[in-house]
């Protein structure tokens, strides 16, 4: 077995990433947090200000620290989908590019919660892929209490999202229904490891 392998866990919005992350952490992986990484990388300068130039907006100053304007660039995408389109080629690129970096000073397995892993094109930079699935009623619902979402705005993000229900498992490729209770989805996850270590 090769020393490092890399595990991207993605599925839909309320398909319960986080929560296998989680079951994850506490059995002792290493799972790394894009949204840490980009907080990380936004402790940087020419990040920021490249970040600036994009959107056409101005850095703020907080704590003495240079960074960006999180509300004036949300407003900005939100009219002008072409600067949202540039923001993620640029940042989305250099997360991932982050992530490898970090992630091959450890030995074992790897794992990353990726939610826009197929849309992005990032399936082959990781060795094998968990994909989370869940009932749309569930995820809905699971959103709706934590986020405060209307059933409406989540249906919109999940037409708009990767159709996994169509997705074909393969070798590299492996499905994990969400469709009991956490002790029940643990051990799914449990058997998706010993496919992997076999």
């Amino acid at each position: 077995m090769p020393n490092n392998i890399k595990i991207a866990i993605t599925g839909g919005i309320g398909s319960g990433k986080s929560v296998a992350s989680d079951i994850l952490k506490k059995k002792g992986y290493v799972v790394f947090d894009l949204d840490k990484i980009y907080s990380d990388l936004l402790k940087d300068r020419n990040f920021v200000e490249k970040i600036c130039r994009i959107t056409g907006t101005l850095p703020k100053i907080v704590d003495g620290e240079i960074t960006i304007d999180r509300i004036e660039i949300s407003k900005k995408a939100y009219i002008d989908k072409t600067i949202l389109s540039s923001l993620n080629n640029f940042t989305h690129p250099a997360i991932i590019s982050e992530f490898l970096k970090r992630a091959e000073k450890i030995d074992g397995l790897v794992f990353c919660e990726v939610p826009l892993l197929f849309e992005g094109g990032y399936r082959d930079m990781f060795d094998f892929v968990f994909v989370i699935k869940r009932s749309v009623e569930e995820r809905i619902s699971s959103v709706v209490k934590r986020d405060g979402k209307t059933t409406e705005q989540i249906q919109d993000i999940i037409k708009n999202q990767f159709d996994y229900a169509n997705l074909i498992p393969d070798e590299h490729t492996i499905i994990i229904e969400n469709d009991s209770d956490i002790d029940v989805f643990s051990e799914k996850l449990n058997f998706a490891l010993k496919q992997i270590l076999q």
